[in-house]
């Protein structure tokens, strides 16, 4: 199949998954392929390790970049949002780079809102869902974020990610 072959052209966060779903290939091969994801070098998810500031943080913030106007721009590059790009890709939550990585994040990285741990999550329920599938995902305890979740779920069974600014 000719896009088979295309995207197996494609970076490792592309070539694991369509070894998995689209080649059937051999679970060894897969597993092979998804090892490279963190470290293949030029590779997507290398080079988004590579970009983690001493920090901790990616951009200086949890969910934005450290700049003086938060106006401009959208968030995706900051830590909150480089962590889900790792997870998306499937990078191995378990290679040593990504752990170290994690580790450094949950050494250092504070929400904006209150400075908050970031796996301790912060107050928006849209922000805490996001911190308790990283969380689960990358092997952190994310306990308090889900019963605080579960505290808050509205009688219809959705969450108001509008509560904290009066909604």
């Amino acid at each position: 199949d000719p896009v088979v072959d295309w995207l197996l052209e494609g970076d490792p966060a592309i070539r694991w998954q369509v070894l998995r779903d689209l080649a059937d290939a051999p679970p060894g091969v897969v597993e092979a392929e998804r090892a490279r994801v963190a470290t293949a070098p030029g590779g997507w998810c290398a080079r988004l390790l590579a970009l983690q500031g001493d920090d901790g943080q990616w951009e200086g913030g949890a969910l934005f970049p450290a700049v003086s106007d938060r106006s401009v721009g959208q968030p995706w590059t900051a830590t909150a949002y480089s962590l889900v790009l790792l997870q998306d890709c499937g990078v191995d939550p378990m290679d040593e780079a990504v752990r170290r990585a994690v580790a450094r994040v949950k050494a250092h990285c504070r929400w904006e809102h209150a400075g908050q741990p970031f796996f301790s999550g912060e107050v928006e329920p849209c922000i805490n869902g996001m911190t308790v599938s990283l969380g689960a995902y990358f092997e952190q305890d994310v306990s308090a974020v889900v019963n605080r979740l579960l505290s808050e779920q509205l009688e219809d069974g959705g969450w108001n990610c509008e509560a904290e600014n009066g909604s």
